[in-house]
């Protein structure tokens, strides 16, 4: 097993800030016990494509910035298939009354 600095392991994982034991920047973890509370390590993977595991060795935490980030990408991920679900249902309301033909919303 290699020697790691201490500090390795408090740099985020994303963006590799380092905040010291006076900042003010919380380091969330990335798999929490409670498996309710914290769903960073399906973001993570989901978002980010990055495979992340807890025997990895590599720092198991994430900024609040990082974080942050990674819930704008689930918000803008939940709004738009709620957006696409929606236009799809008016497609098909349209196309039920007047036949599958173009609606003349985008001419």
């Amino acid at each position: 097993m290699c020697n790691l600095p201490p500090k390795f392991h408090s740099v985020c994982r994303l963006c590799l800030s380092f905040c010291g034991d006076n900042c003010s920047d919380v380091k969330l973890p990335i798999f929490d016990r409670d498996k309710d509370k914290s769903r960073l390590s399906e973001m993570i993977i989901t978002y980010l494509s990055l495979m992340v595991s807890p025997e990895d060795m590599l720092p198991q935490v994430v900024c609040g910035s990082c974080a942050s980030k990674l819930d704008e990408f689930h918000t803008f991920r939940e709004l738009s298939h709620k957006s696409e679900r929606l236009l799809v249902q008016f497609v098909q309301y349209a196309n039920s009354l007047t036949g599958p033909k173009e609606v003349g919303v985008f001419k």
